[in-house]
């Protein structure tokens, strides 16, 4: 039985460097006399090979180096601008950072001697809350609120959360 290409192409390369055992090789052998595909693959891959290994191929061209170097160097002080810019940006955001957090600070504090329990959605709840009698029984309002209707009805603040 003979090989398939894939296992010609996985080969290929020990094929041509001679590190296949003689039994492979023959199967390899066998397989591109009666496969044109995998031939021309076989005779690619030495064209590629012969290609890298002339070293006038990799030679650049001239003042390559000379341009090489001066892109580098303009890319370096680029760089080193942006550097210095975010630098700065951050150096100046750091203080105000700091001052809306000493501000947010304060206000939090200032919000939490008002009442001592928030709700779910961090209201402040006072003590007592009142619903709308004829209402739907499930709008709650604090004492007072302009949105109260008829009889209010007052619940204590922990059965109010409780309800929802």
């Amino acid at each position: 039985m003979g090989i398939s290409c894939e296992e010609v192409w996985r080969d290929i390369s020990d094929y041509i460097d001679g590190d296949l055992s003689f039994i492979q090789r023959a199967a390899i052998d066998q397989h591109l006399g009666e496969c044109r595909h995998c031939t021309a693959v076989l005779e690619g891959t030495r064209n590629v090979i012969a290609l890298y290994r002339d070293e006038r191929v990799l030679v650049p061209p001239e003042g390559f180096h000379d341009r090489l170097y001066q892109r580098l160097e303009e890319d370096m002080k680029s760089s080193r601008r942006t550097f210095l810019t975010w630098t700065l940006t951050a150096a100046a955001a750091v203080p105000l950072a700091l001052a809306a957090l000493s501000v947010r600070r304060l206000v939090v504090r200032a919000r939490d001697h008002q009442s001592p329990v928030s709700g779910s959605d961090g209201h402040q709840v006072p003590e007592t809350v009142a619903v709308s009698q004829d209402h739907d029984d499930k709008v709650y309002h604090v004492a007072g609120c302009s949105h109260l209707y008829g009889e209010p009805k007052f619940l204590p603040r922990e059965e109010a959360i409780r309800d929802g």
